[in-house]
């Protein structure tokens, strides 16, 4: 635990600390700018923190580059460090005395935060679970409506993540993250030999026709085997089968042929003819028809002429490409032709078999082949989505835990510090976001006491170390609440540091508590540090700002 901090710009030198509740006084008068928030800040910089010397810029505008001692106690043993405002990323190993022993970067000095606090969520840094908890003026945690975000921007998923690591619950999802991600690279893996010719990639369709061939393939190499004596003595069998398979193809060819050939020779004709008509042709029909208009009928033939052109054109496409295809036929049946031939002529030749077994064989290889890499890709796929099946369940199961917690503890405090008629603010978490809704509060203080329940309900339920609360997130939240939620705070042994002013009106049981709680008391008269340097009497309108 944080046992004090040392300077020598703040008035009383020292500030010591101790288990349990860490206050911080102000006055009467509720005096703004004398330093109560500055101190939470100087907590939250000697956990590690950053947000000091980017907020509180003043401080060494005014008090010129200065250094913090401050030591922390772990199973009895204090450890003594200083941190320097010229060098914020180094932090300083100190003896009894607080002279330098040696120097370790700011990273280093939260792990050893971590692994002293035994913090052993995997996978989560001692700020992140920490410094979002830490709520003082100046920082970015204090949006009323995302408590779990350490600053507006962050994306809700990593939010998520951070607090289920806080829970320490995040190594089963990890697990199941990891054999997601296995299952999901394999499958690259697979795809990428596929996309690379190394393995053959076979659609579903392909599959279907695979299998298939394989049945086929493997009834012939069958007919083989109980046939071999068969086969020995006479192969025309095996001959005559592989024939009737070429004939088959070839009278499928002739046929196409056929109907192609005869196509072309209508489109010959349709080439050929020719349209005879002219202007002379009307005079015969000018004896019958003495007032048609012979003009009129011209152009319309010319329109027709036009017409017949386009179809010539178009029937001249169709000749060339049906001539293409008749070519590609002829080719087709000469080939067929010479295998026929090939065949026949081996009838005696007892190579023949072998050949014939070997193209089944090696037909039969790749087909099979086309199927067990099919079948090689589903497997990883159904692989993957069970994982990421596995993988959503076991977070979902996780966040309904948390959530359940999260919204019975601050349902708990609640009721203790407000009363059951009181509705408490309600949590609901989802994989990728989440909603935090603060019922009947509509005025940013009432809001911010949400903030305050959440970390308490967190605090409350997990090993987070610190907790603290500026004296913005009590405005406007009733006296006796307060007063409750100090009895809350002073239960816990785990350190908590909040700053208050005008303790009085929180009842004599609660003055009580926060005067024998509090660490330093500051007021108009008595400010943090050596040197005043507020504006000589002029009004305040942030309460608190520093």
């Amino acid at each position: 635990m944080l046992r004090e901090i040392r300077c020598e710009k703040f008035r009383t030198r020292v500030v010591s600390f101790h288990p349990g509740l860490n206050v911080v006084l102000g006055d009467d008068n509720a005096t703004n700018s004398i330093g109560k928030s500055t101190l939470l800040m100087l907590v939250d910089y000697v956990f590690g923190g950053s947000t000091l010397l980017t907020w509180n810029k003043d401080i060494v505008a005014e008090l010129g580059h200065h250094h913090y001692d401050f030591a922390f106690e772990f199973d009895g043993e204090l450890h003594r460090f200083r941190r320097e405002t010229i060098t914020p990323e180094t932090v300083y190993i100190c003896d009894a005395d607080y002279k330098v022993l040696s120097a370790i970067q700011l990273d280093e000095f939260t792990a050893f935060l971590k692994h002293a606090y035994d913090l052993a969520q995997s996978g989560q840094t001692f700020r992140a679970a920490v410094g979002l908890h830490l709520r003082v003026w100046g920082k970015t945690n204090l949006i009323p409506d995302e408590p779990l975000h350490t600053f507006p921007k962050q994306r809700d998923k990593d939010c998520i993540d951070n607090l289920i690591k806080t829970y320490d619950k995040f190594e089963a999802i990890r697990a199941r993250d990891d054999a997601a991600r296995t299952a999901d690279a394999e499958l690259k893996v697979i795809r990428a030999a596929a996309s690379k010719q190394l393995i053959p990639k076979v659609t579903k369709t392909g599959y279907a026709q695979a299998k298939v061939q394989i049945a086929s393939l493997e009834r012939d190499l069958e007919e083989v085997r109980q046939n071999l004596a068969s086969y020995a003595t006479s192969l025309s069998a095996v001959i005559n089968k592989e024939v009737l398979e070429l004939k088959e193809r070839k009278d499928d060819l002739l046929q196409r042929h056929m109907t192609v050939a005869g196509r072309l020779q209508r489109i010959d004709r349709n080439l050929v003819g020719k349209r005879t008509f002219h202007g002379g042709n009307f005079q015969d029909l000018q004896k019958f028809f003495p007032e048609i208009n012979t003009e009129r009928l011209s152009e319309v033939e010319a329109f027709h002429d036009g017409v017949a052109r386009i179809l010539r054109e178009q029937l001249k496409q169709s000749k060339e490409q049906l001539a293409e295809e008749l070519k590609l036929i002829d080719w087709s049946i000469m080939d067929i032709d010479m295998k026929m031939a090939t065949a026949l002529g081996s009838v005696e030749q007892p190579e023949s078999l072998v050949d014939h077994v070997y193209k089944v064989a090696l037909s039969l290889q790749t087909a099979r082949g086309s199927r067990d890499s099919y079948e090689l890709e589903q497997s990883h796929v159904d692989a993957r989505q069970k994982a990421k099946e596995a993988l959503v369940e076991v977070k979902q199961r996780i966040l309904t835990e948390i959530e359940t917690s999260v919204n019975e503890e601050m349902r708990e405090i609640v009721s203790e510090a407000v009363g059951e008629h009181r509705k408490s603010p309600h949590l609901s978490l989802d994989d990728t976001s989440y909603n935090f809704e603060v019922f009947e509060d509509t005025g940013t203080g009432t809001a911010y006491f949400g903030l305050v329940l959440f970390d308490m309900a967190v605090f409350r339920a997990t090993n987070l170390p610190a907790i603290a609360h500026d004296s913005v997130l009590f405005k406007n939240i009733s006296n006796d609440s307060v007063a409750h939620l100090v009895g809350l705070y002073a239960k816990i042994k785990k350190q908590s540091f909040i700053a208050l002013d005008e303790i009085q009106k929180y009842g004599p049981g609660a003055a009580l508590t926060l005067q024998k709680q509090s660490v330093i008391q500051l007021s108009d008269s008595a400010v943090l540090y050596i040197k005043d340097w507020r504006p000589s009497r002029l009004p305040v309108t942030m309460s608190d700002a520093v």
